[in-house]
């Protein structure tokens, strides 16, 4: 395995499937989210669980179902190659014995996909003035009656909490197991990590941007929706417990949105604006 095995830059930096599968085969447990503005976060993993990105990778690195293996291990193993040993030499003037470098490189490499030449970006700066009637609504909805804006929080269009961007909100919506919406998902979220198993932390999940999420299907934690209208339909129906699923914590609000078809097609196409023009290009 390696990191491009689930983030794939011609993919929006993510896979494009439900789930990856581990170093034996077997289906991972969540969704592969992308490394576009990764950097901009403030905890890693759907749960959070870890603080900061280097922690991340080194998560990945000790993960038995991924890297399975000890920095230690794997500097030593690619210090064999003499181009890595230049490499290691014109970034950090040596070879170094902790092998921190190793992490230090691969996430200064990630803090390097940075997205932000979108047509809402080139939009909102001033650049062009290109949007549709049919953008502008789903603009218009988006910061507005279809409340998206107040978890996917502009401009990183995740939950990296404004004007400080000191935090990252985790909420619970009531995602389903299936697309069928019949059942809620098993997966506990951030109730199963140390000291948080409090009821109202039941299914909690760190909010992910929407940046790019055109070309990042399929959607939510367990990738259970394979569209972006399914997900539109999802909120629109006031989450797990608009859909009727016995979920009584859920932060996001159980009324139906009232979103015509034609305002979550809109929605849709203003999602599609913050698609940006280098995915799958040259970074």
């Amino acid at each position: 395995m390696a990191c491009v095995t689930c983030h794939n830059p011609s993919k929006g930096w993510a896979d494009g499937m439900v789930v990856n599968t581990d170093n034996t085969g077997n289906p991972l447990q969540r969704n592969t989210p992308t490394l576009l503005n990764a950097a901009f976060q403030k905890s890693f993993f759907w749960e959070g669980r870890a603080p900061n990105i280097l922690d991340q990778i080194t998560a990945v690195f000790n993960n038995d179902k991924e890297f399975d293996s000890s920095v230690h291990q794997f500097s030593t193993e690619i210090l064999k190659d003499s181009t890595y040993l230049q490499l290691f030499e014109e970034a950090y003037g040596g070879i170094s014995k902790r092998n921190t470098e190793v992490i230090r490189a691969i996430s200064s490499y990630i803090s390097t996909l940075k997205s932000y030449n979108s047509k809402f970006d080139r939009n909102i700066r001033g650049e062009e003035d290109s949007f549709t009637e049919q953008e502008k609504l789903g603009f218009n909805l988006y910061m507005g009656k279809a409340l998206c804006a107040t978890c996917h929080f502009i401009p990183l269009t995740n939950g990296t909490v404004p004007p400080f961007f000191t935090e990252h909100e985790k909420e619970v919506i009531g995602v389903p197991e299936t697309a069928s919406n019949a059942k809620l998902d098993d997966d506990l979220g951030f109730y199963l990590l140390p000291n948080s198993q409090l009821e109202v932390y039941r299914g909690m999940f760190k909010t992910p941007t929407v940046r790019n999420s055109e070309v990042t299907a399929p959607y939510m934690h367990n990738g259970v929706y394979n569209t972006l209208e399914e997900v539109m339909n999802f909120y629109n129906l006031g989450g797990g417990g608009g859909l009727g699923l016995d979920f009584p914590y859920q932060t996001l609000p159980l009324d139906n949105l009232e979103l015509s078809k034609q305002e979550e097609n809109a929605l849709v196409a203003f999602m599609k604006t913050l698609t940006d023009t280098k995915v799958g290009g040259e970074y």
